[in-house]
């Protein structure tokens, strides 16, 4: 039996001077490409250690990090109060500069976990990303849920999540399935989901500043049994953040895969089967190959 790859604990310092924690774990073998795995609101990144571990077994360079504020990143002394916003403009960004850096001649690609598959338009790089595979990311506004959930939706996002970040300083874990979130975090994901336009800065002004530039070959993955967190139609609905990319949609039932469930966190647990991981690994050596081919 193969030995199973261990995480290089590493620390990413954003422009700001946060401090991120993140793990990178180094293939055997390398087969020429890197992916960075952006996580889902409050999901450390501890959660994808047996996915990544995968991808490294396949000659894949994987880095996963925790955002400021979750888990082992910490607010760094001094630092102001962490925000959702940060989590976009200078988190994600701050992982792809590392790889950029210290991966160099690497092919990046990027495999997404609900909010992590919504801000790759903010990374000034974007145009480099050869391929990426979104699970369960979705356009958050709350009307691109189906009843009954939209019932309660407004309430959620208009007077509970403000009211109980206020409250409390912070939102409970087991309202988001992960870690609990600072207020700023549960302030600005409540502000987003209120507006048609998802992402926005302090003004409510749409924030996509290099989403033209995302051309890569993207493959949006959602499941029947998520209609909570990844309902289909919200997925669609991000498809039109990125205009410029080669998308595929996959809709899949549990059933389709011989499971009874999934739903929104089952694909990164350890019991997935692997050929569902293989089948990532493929599909993002396959679509990075026809994006070099293409171009020329």
């Amino acid at each position: 039996m193969t030995e199973m790859i261990q995480p290089q604990p590493i620390t990413i310092t954003a422009a700001d001077g946060q401090r991120l924690s993140a793990y990178l774990f180094e293939p055997r073998q390398p087969n020429g490409m890197s992916v960075q795995i952006n996580g889902a609101t409050g999901v450390p990144a501890r959660y994808y250690a047996p996915f990544s571990q995968h991808l490294a077994q396949r000659g894949f360079t994987v880095l996963t990090f925790d955002f400021r504020g979750i888990a082992s990143s910490p607010r760094s002394e001094g630092a102001p109060p962490p925000r959702m916003l940060d989590w976009g403009v200078k988190d994600v960004p701050a992982a792809s500069a590392w790889l950029r850096r210290n991966r160099p001649g690497l092919q990046r690609c990027i495999v997404a976990h609900s909010f992590g598959g919504q801000v790759l338009g903010l990374i000034p790089e974007a145009d480099e990303i050869a391929a990426a595979v979104t699970i369960g990311s979705q356009h958050g506004y709350w009307r691109n849920w189906s009843m009954p959930h939209r019932l309660y939706l407004p309430f959620w996002w208009y007077v509970m999540v403000p009211g109980l970040a206020a409250a409390t300083g912070r939102l409970p874990g087991l309202f988001v399935g992960g870690n609990p979130l600072p207020e700023g975090v549960a302030r600005d994901w409540a502000r987003f989901c209120r507006s048609r336009h998802y992402l926005i800065d302090d003004n409510g002004r749409p924030l996509r500043p290099y989403n033209d530039r995302v051309r890569a070959r993207m493959r949006l993955i959602s499941f029947s049994d998520d209609p909570v967190y990844g309902p289909a139609r919200g997925v669609d609905a991000l498809a039109g953040f990125y205009p410029n990319a080669k998308i595929e949609r996959l809709h899949v039932a549990p059933s389709d895969w011989g499971l009874q469930r999934i739903g929104h966190f089952g694909f990164f647990k350890r019991g997935m089967p692997v050929e569902r991981w293989d089948e990532v690994a493929n599909w993002l050596q396959q679509a990075a190959a026809n994006r070099n081919e293409k171009a020329a």
